[in-house]
């Protein structure tokens, strides 16, 4: 008997998978939209995620806009900066930086977007999920 228990469950391909790669939200800010046109293509091609998964894509690529806007503040003002008493004090963007990579590493594991959740569930760039397709010859 194989031992499961923390393993995530392997993705597989669903009945009512989005077919189509739906236009990224709205209230998107460009770096978003930009993560959300980078990696549906790939779910939507894998027929992984339903309408009611959508949000922790939306969520996954929130994290990355959030990476995006940490690094643009710390290349802007530096990594220390002074406080109202003078004091140099490291810059709060890297606690936004820590919080948003460690937030959009959990979803990118939930959505099998990282090498080692691939690897779990078994999901390979050579494999495609419908064998019929023209690029399984």
């Amino acid at each position: 008997m194989k031992h499961t228990a923390g393993r995530k469950a392997t993705p597989q391909p669903i009945a009512d998978a989005i077919r189509t790669v739906p236009q990224p939200p709205k209230h998107f800010p460009p770096a978003a939209r930009a993560e959300w046109k980078r990696v549906m293509p790939v779910l939507v091609e894998r027929r992984v995620l339903s309408v009611a998964d959508l949000h922790a894509v939306e969520r996954f690529c929130e994290a990355a806009a959030d990476i995006v806007d940490a690094r643009a503040a710390i290349a802007q003002y530096g990594a220390y900066v002074e406080n109202r008493l003078g004091e140099l004090k490291r810059n709060p963007a890297f606690a936004t930086l820590r919080e948003a990579t460690a937030e959009s590493r959990r979803w990118a594991a939930e959505l099998g977007l990282s090498p080692s959740s691939r690897s779990r569930a078994g999901v390979h760039e050579d494999q495609d999920a419908d064998d019929d397709s023209p690029l399984s010859m």
